[in-house]
């Protein structure tokens, strides 16, 4: 995973380093599991994301899944802003 994407003092680097290490992972694996064409909110992710790691900030998870688009390991389009609603295209098969 290469740091130089995020920005801001050493301290918030290091705090966002270490919250991406733990969930970028089961993003991964939440858009493998639910697979492309599938529908989902992200109050949806959130929640998995809560049930594996309890007190994760609200919208760590989000960040971390536009991070993860912004690096190509996985994509989505947005299907209505408004309703958070989103739809898998894609999924790498490894983390990089």
């Amino acid at each position: 995973m290469q740091m130089d994407m995020f920005n801001g003092p050493p301290e918030q680097v290091e705090n966002i380093a270490r919250v991406y290490s733990k969930l970028a992972a089961h993003i991964v694996e939440f858009f493998r599991i639910n697979g492309p064409l599938s529908e989902f909110h992200v109050d949806h992710l959130r929640r998995w994301i809560s049930l594996r790691y309890p007190g994760t900030a609200p919208d760590s998870a989000g960040r971390i899944m536009r991070d993860l688009r912004q690096r190509g390991l996985i994509d989505y389009i947005v299907v209505n802003r408004r309703q958070s609603l989103y739809r898998i295209t894609a999924v790498q098969d490894e983390l990089k």
